[in-house]
């Protein structure tokens, strides 16, 4: 299932090609709409255009790859002038700097209609279990669901959009939820900041220790799967991916956007440059840096983190 970040009610397309020349022609820009094959009329939400979903609104820099995708065509896209005969067939918005307008789209719809605090593959209401445990010294903000038996302490900031599964400790002054940095040069010189409007999705069993960070994503959830440990000090970036069992100690840094393996071990602060593939069962060493993707069961150690023989992160589990 593609991920998309719903909002509170669906709009119309014209209402959103209305939206987005209204934009423009407050910075003297123009955009053109050309209509594609498929007949959509309502959008749901918004997407990632690299896996974008049918029915949200999204936006594209690069050129797809091989195959355009069917759901690209049920969505609307923002785009260049140069990609259009690229995306033949796609309801297509076309304006010189696409991401700005996108941006700016995403502002004035956090206002309105507004966002559900979880994404498309989160269909729980935001609840708190009356068997959840909540420090009172922590803050809950609200559009946050949590699980029985989860174990929140003082000091812990958990942000609109976190969803807490069942038996999740949480320790003290970590902040879960909270916008990550991604800052945009718009063509015309402003310095935006895109919106974070999805939200973190922490699975069931996971152990988070004290004074961490782990941002929301801006259009895909960030996410710890079940049965996980994070060490105390960790930062985790935006839209992160952490699998299933995954162990990571004391003070590691992982980029925006990386995917951490089910199973993967990682020592004492060790840091994952943004955007990386870390498969499934690998052992990255204490402080290790690593600057390119691992393969399942890959072992590695030093700066830049370099291939070695079987090397022993983390605790058997």
């Amino acid at each position: 299932m593609m991920e998309y970040i719903k909002l509170t009610q669906r709009l119309s397309v014209a209402s959103i090609v209305d939206l987005c020349r209204d934009i423009l022609a407050g910075i003297g820009t123009a955009v053109q709409y050309i209509d594609g094959e498929s007949n959509i009329s309502e959008i749901a939400g918004v997407a990632d255009g690299r896996c974008v979903a049918a029915n949200t609104v999204c936006f594209l820099e690069k050129v797809p790859r091989q195959t355009l995708p069917v759901a690209l065509k049920n969505a609307l896209v923002i785009t260049r002038p140069d990609l259009v005969s690229s995306l033949t067939g796609c309801n297509l918005l076309v304006t010189a700097d696409p991401r700005a307008l996108f941006i700016d789209l995403l502002d004035r719809l956090i206002v309105y209609p507004g966002f559900n605090s979880f994404s498309s593959i989160i269909d729980a209401v935001p609840m708190i279990d009356p068997e959840a445990e909540i420090h009172p010294c922590a803050i809950i903000e609200d559009g946050v669901g949590i699980g029985a038996g989860t174990r929140i302490a003082a000091g812990c900031v958990i942000k609109r959009g976190t969803f807490i599964g069942k038996d999740v400790t949480i320790r003290e002054n970590t902040v879960v939820g909270c916008d990550g940095i991604a800052l945009y040069k718009a063509l015309d010189g402003r310095v935006l900041r895109f919106p974070h409007v999805a939200g973190v999705i922490i699975e069931d069993q996971v152990e988070i220790g004290a004074n961490c960070v782990l941002p929301r994503g801006a259009m895909k959830c960030s996410r710890v799967g079940s049965q996980s440990v994070i060490g105390n000090l960790c930062n985790l970036g935006h839209a992160v991916q952490i699998g299933r069992k995954v162990w990571m100690s004391v003070g590691c840094l992982i980029g925006g956007n990386s995917v951490i393996g089910d199973g993967s071990s990682l020592g004492l602060g060790v840091n994952v440059r943004d955007n990386l593939q870390i498969g499934q069962n690998c052992s990255l060493g204490m402080g290790s840096v690593v600057v390119k993707n691992l393969p399942d069961g890959d072992s590695v150690f030093g700066n830049p983190a370099k291939r070695m023989p079987r090397i022993k992160a983390g605790p058997e589990r």
